[in-house]
């Protein structure tokens, strides 16, 4: 009779831990189940925002490309300027990447370059295209240009240290520039190197009133200026940066 008693309790006891280890695997599977729904929409979330990079990035791209397309097309018209930005903008990544600038910023920085000029879409032809001197009220009118590239690229955000660079290319070491009169390092450093490449590349393209300067002359006037109206270590780069290549041609 003890047997039996002790047979069906320990059978009793077994059922429930086959019971008890059933139930345990069926909340393992499930807790399998919920941490592999859980993977699954953590890499589809991670793929989203992948592609919503990818595609704000492609987005940027093409604004970017836009606004560089009215700036191509207003250099275009005249065969002066035809070029120049792209040549500022190559100047002031290699100025900004001498200048131990980290290669996004120097990239922003070349951007800007290619966009200072961005603003005189909003200056009459008249003024623009002028052989002779401009007038005060003229020039009253050039000066404005600056303030409207930066509003041009204000409503972007991923652009906003380019429209600092925009407003403030005009800027001069000395405080004299425009529009705002802020002198030394007040003026963003990526101001400072774009205004150096287009002083230089200005010197060193033919314009209406006077042929182009050698690279000799050009970099004369730019020491003439450094610690004046320029930058005094950043115009001592690039005229280093400008003799390398101007070496490298001579070869």
């Amino acid at each position: 009779m003890a047997g039996s008693v002790a047979l069906s309790q320990a059978l009793s006891y077994a059922r429930d831990l086959k019971s008890l280890y059933e139930t345990s695997r069926a909340r393992e599977r499930e807790l399998e189940q919920t941490q592999e729904r859980l993977r699954n929409a953590y890499q589809q979330s991670l793929q989203y925002a992948i592609d919503l990079r990818k595609t704000y990035r492609r987005l940027q791209h093409a604004i970017f490309q836009s606004l560089l397309g009215l700036a191509n097309a207003l250099e275009a018209k005249d065969p002066y300027t035809r070029g120049h930005s792209e040549r500022v903008g190559a100047l002031a990544r290699q100025m900004a990447r001498a200048a131990g600038i980290p290669t996004a910023t120097a990239d922003m920085i070349a951007q800007a370059g290619l966009l200072h000029d961005l603003g005189k879409i909003a200056i009459p032809e008249g003024v623009l295209r002028k052989p002779g001197s401009l007038t005060d009220e003229e020039w009253a009118v050039m000066r404005r240009h600056p303030v409207v590239s930066a509003q041009i690229v204000a409503p972007l955000e991923f652009f906003a240290e380019g429209a600092v660079i925009l407003r403030h290319h005009h800027e001069r070491h000395d405080g004299s520039g425009y529009p705002d009169g802020l002198r030394g390092e007040m003026i963003p450093i990526g101001a400072r190197i774009v205004a150096i490449a287009d002083i230089y590349d200005a010197l060193t393209s033919d314009r209406p009133y006077r042929t182009r300067l050698s690279h000799a002359e050009a970099v004369r006037r730019l020491g003439e200026q450094a610690g004046c109206t320029l930058d005094p270590d950043l115009t001592a780069l690039c005229i280093r940066l400008t003799d390398d290549a101007a070496a490298e041609r001579a070869l």
